[in-house]
């Protein structure tokens, strides 16, 4: 009797893990970009402890582009990859189209959960592309664009263009500049908001 216990329990058990190990699967248009928002934020002023406050007189201007989205599938499950890759176009100060481009990979995102992704660009780098290293305004944006792919394949995304200028990076071509925000001084604030990201090698 004993022996048939543990076995039915091992079973059990057995038959958990493998339902849980099943691969979730996602197709074209299972990752739904509900909105995209482009604002300015200033450089975080942080206190800390034992150190002497400093007056920063001028906070610099940091682009920020933050996505919404939903993800289709079971909610029982969560997604273990998703890359998001981002494409911010402007005119540069010659007048000239400028696409700056970066990664994000999200780690254990909820199906139908309500979910954020956000990126940024440096002040160095708008100030590069404008040439205003002071005031950085929205309207130097020419376009914004994200791909987002599960395992290689594109599973959903958004631009702000159409037609056939959807994929406006196409006909520029990229640079890199487009920031995560573990790599800026945001990764600290609104944790809860934004899905989990990979750190980078």
């Amino acid at each position: 009797m004993k022996a048939s216990l543990i076995f039915a329990a091992a079973l059990f058990v057995g038959l958990v893990s493998v339902h849980a190990q099943q691969p979730i699967t996602l197709q074209v248009g299972d990752v739904d970009v509900k909105k995209m928002e482009i604002e300015v934020q200033k450089t975080p002023n942080f206190q800390a402890g034992d150190v002497k406050t400093k007056n920063v007189p001028n906070p610099r201007d940091w682009l920020e582009v933050e996505v919404e989205f939903t993800v289709k599938g079971d909610p029982n499950k969560v997604v273990p990859e998703l890359l998001f890759r981002y494409y911010i176009g402007f005119k540069d100060q010659t007048g000239a189209g400028r696409v700056l481009s970066g990664d994000v990979t999200h780690i254990n995102v909820v199906p139908g959960e309500e979910n954020f992704s956000a990126v940024y660009v440096a002040p160095s780098s708008l100030g590069e592309i404008t040439g205003d290293f002071r005031n950085f305004r929205e309207g130097a944006v020419e376009a914004v664009g994200v791909e987002i792919y599960y395992n290689g394949v594109i599973v959903g995304g958004k631009s702000t263009e159409s037609g056939s200028r959807a994929k406006f990076w196409q006909a520029l071509g990229t640079q890199p500049g487009v920031l995560g925000r573990n790599e800026t001084p945001f990764a600290l604030l609104w944790i809860d908001r934004y899905a989990e990201s990979a750190k980078k090698p």
